[in-house]
């Protein structure tokens, strides 16, 4: 069983689009992960603009609280909170200014006796800004510089300082061929401080499997000081769907031998809980099978029903075929509407019911006379895909 404090970071990344937790959810999290023994919490929100998009305004006082009084419980629980900074969109790498306002807002969280902290740089422009061309030979030097110089400068106040990056490139998907081979990657590893981790992906943004094949050089170039950073349940590049299946994919061999794993999922509370345990099941043995998820479905209280239609929602990478229609298996379902989408009382149910309920329509939509069904696909569906729909169906 893993332990709180192993050096190896275990967790929770607030980290994805469109959501955001409330101040008591997270403490909620904090909680949950300490149950599960796993030790990390990256507050990463993209929503909350003093984190990226105004990055440059001094935090609000209530705000400032709400983070001490974060971190004290994450440490008397034993989970380490990393709060972040993004300032990609707008930062400028020659700007002293800019540099000071950062380095001002790293020496905040001192205050409120944090001292490891993560610069995230991901999603934007993979390119330096158009004053710093010259400069710098590539995006990674100009990121790499600016780590060196932060370390420095927060350990020259807190010698315990410890940093994390996200880089720009954080998986194949966002270059030809491999990112080992790309310019930002070579260039960062090549003068990045040898003790702060990056976060990692994997070969795409949302990756099928993460090993040895599709990562084992970037863990060569980064001396083996990498953090997974998985979307395997995020669902803001796709809020139509969830993902609620055991974690598969992952060998536990490679992600051992990294310096952590943490999971980006949905922002919804219960789902999120839900997630992690499936995750830590992962991380203490690598159980990944049904056997798996149905003891943490026990535990959640989770309906009967769900087991049958789960794979409607076992991962981005498992789709039903069509047997999940045959008329055998839909009679099987004839109440799930009641029993489940109605009567189910579970927090879940609250946090799962546009999904579960789309699943029912689906499945209308895919046996029901196409005549009676038109109007509501086009109510239901953005145009395009209404118009997908209705081709399928004629």
């Amino acid at each position: 069983m893993r332990e709180n404090q192993d050096m190896k970071k275990t967790g929770y990344i607030e980290g994805y689009f469109g959501r955001q937790l409330s101040w008591e959810e997270r403490h909620g999290i904090l909680e949950h992960l300490a149950h599960l023994k796993m030790n990390t919490y990256l507050y990463a929100p993209k929503e909350d603009p003093y984190h990226r998009v105004e990055w440059k305004k001094p935090y609000p006082d209530e705000w400032k609280k709400e983070l001490s009084d974060f971190s004290r419980a994450g440490r008397d629980l034993g989970v380490q909170v990393i709060p972040s900074l993004g300032p990609g969109l707008s930062y400028d790498y020659l700007s002293e200014e800019d540099y000071r306002i950062l380095l001002e807002k790293f020496r905040l969280y001192f205050t409120m006796g944090i001292s490891t902290m993560a610069l995230l740089m991901d999603d934007i422009l993979p390119e330096l800004p158009e004053n710093c061309r010259g400069e710098f030979s590539s995006l990674g030097q100009a990121h790499a510089r600016l780590l060196v110089r932060l370390q420095k400068d927060l350990r020259s106040e807190n010698s315990a300082t410890e940093l994390i990056f996200c880089p720009t490139i954080y998986t194949d998907d966002f270059v030809e061929g491999a990112a080992a081979d790309s310019d930002y990657i070579k260039d960062l590893a090549a003068e990045i401080p040898g003790d702060i981790p990056i976060y990692w992906t994997g070969n795409k943004v949302v990756p099928a499997k993460i090993n040895e094949v599709n990562a084992g050089r970037i863990r060569e170039l980064f001396s083996n000081n990498v953090i997974i950073w998985d979307n395997y349940y995020a669902n803001d590049y796709t809020p139509f769907r969830i993902f609620l299946g055991p974690l598969l994919g992952r060998e536990k061999a490679f992600t051992d031998s990294l310096a952590g794993f943490m999971i980006n999922p949905t922002g919804l509370y219960n789902t999120d809980k839900f997630l992690l345990s499936l995750t830590a099941k992962f991380l203490d043995d690598g159980a990944s099978d049904l056997a798996a998820w149905k003891d943490v479905s026990r535990k959640f209280e989770l309906h009967p029903y769900i087991e049958k239609v789960i794979e409607y929602f076992w991962s981005p990478f498992v789709n039903p075929d069509e047997s999940f229609l045959d008329t055998e298996r839909l009679k099987g379902l004839e109440d799930f509407y009641d029993q489940v989408v109605v009567k189910w009382q579970n927090p879940l149910r609250l946090e799962w019911f546009p999904y579960l309920n789309s699943l029912l329509i689906d499945v209308q939509n895919a046996t029901r006379d196409y005549a009676k069904e038109a109007e509501w696909i086009d109510m239901r569906y953005p145009p395009m895909i209404a118009a997908l729909v209705k081709a399928k169906q004629t």
